[in-house]
């Protein structure tokens, strides 16, 4: 596929602001080949991005170079908080948002997005029937609808994406770049990191 110029214009906007309590550690520092899983995204979406943003709740937790680190603007309000602190402090009005803990981001997936963000307020993917909001682009027209969901502390991705255009990437259209949706794989516990390693023959580091 061919290459998007790394444009100004898009931001790319990690979420490392969870408490990981079901991990027991900070899923972001877990190292995979061994780079923690955080230096790994930053170095995929470095590719693409002139910008990559990553948004915590505690910036003096990483020590990362080449990126800009931004705090929780309003804390304990989940993904939709750190999406919402993400585009603002974002200078791009498409922006490609992940979670901290999906090691194994497809280029030419997140490529795909960008090119179809065009007319739309966000773009998500969707596979085996379940939508992945932080694996998705949103724009600056999402932060208004945002701002007030959180306001009601209706937090939850899935009512943000249904009340703005969103174009959905459907589970054919991933399988062009990633069969089985490994991309999408996220470590909520050190069994999902086992599997996923194991499955991918990665030597696992402490």
């Amino acid at each position: 596929m061919q290459a998007i110029k790394k444009d100004p214009k898009m931001t790319a906007i990690i979420l490392a602001g969870g408490k990981s309590s079901r991990f027991g550690r900070d899923k972001a520092l877990v190292k995979i080949d061994g780079m923690p899983i955080i230096k790994r995204q930053i170095k995929i979406l470095a590719g693409i991005f002139k910008t990559v943003l990553v948004v915590t709740d505690n910036t003096r937790r990483y020590r990362l170079r080449g990126v800009k680190i931004i705090r929780d603007i309003i804390p304990e309000k989940g993904p939709l908080g750190g999406i919402y602190s993400g585009l603002m402090a974002s200078d791009s009005f498409y922006n490609f948002v992940t979670a901290c803990d999906m090691p194994f981001l497809n280029i030419d997936l997140v490529r795909y997005m960008l090119k179809k963000a065009a007319g739309y307020d966000a773009v998500a993917v969707r596979f085996n029937g379940r939508t992945h909001p932080l694996c998705a682009v949103y724009t600056k027209n999402c932060l208004v609808l945002a701002g007030i969901r959180i306001s009601k502390d209706n937090l939850k991705l899935s009512g943000l994406l249904k009340n703005v255009k969103t174009r959905v990437i459907s589970e054919m259209e991933i399988k062009r770049f990633d069969p089985e949706g490994r991309c999408l794989a996220n470590l909520n516990t050190v069994k999902d990191y086992l599997l996923l390693t194991e499955r991918k023959n990665i030597q696992i580091q402490k």
